[in-house]
């Protein structure tokens, strides 16, 4: 499945019940972990997905609407830049407690 180039059903912030895997980078993340949980329509099926914080922030800084996102792809394709993000974003919510 891609994510990207199909209608978008679904994009809700939740706190999830169990672990899930980030579409975007493929991390497993705990129970109790805030991530978007997105659902896609394309080709006559529907696909559902969770991402998390980092990966959400990755595409609005660097991925035009519409882009393709094989799952995995953006830690894989840029794990430093995934990296630095995720700690840029962790100093700014440990900054605002």
């Amino acid at each position: 499945m891609r994510q990207g180039v199909s209608d978008i059903l679904r994009w809700k912030d939740v706190k999830t019940r169990r672990p899930h895997k980030c579409w975007g980078c493929y991390k497993t993340y705990p129970a109790g972990t805030e991530m978007v949980s997105a659902a896609y329509a394309d080709g006559g099926s529907v696909y559902g997905c969770y991402w998390c914080e980092t990966c959400v922030e990755y595409m609005r800084k660097y991925l035009a609407s519409g882009d393709d996102c094989e799952e995995g792809a953006i830690y894989e394709n840029d794990p430093d830049g995934w990296e630095e993000l995720r700690l840029e974003l962790a100093l700014e919510r440990d900054g605002a407690k």
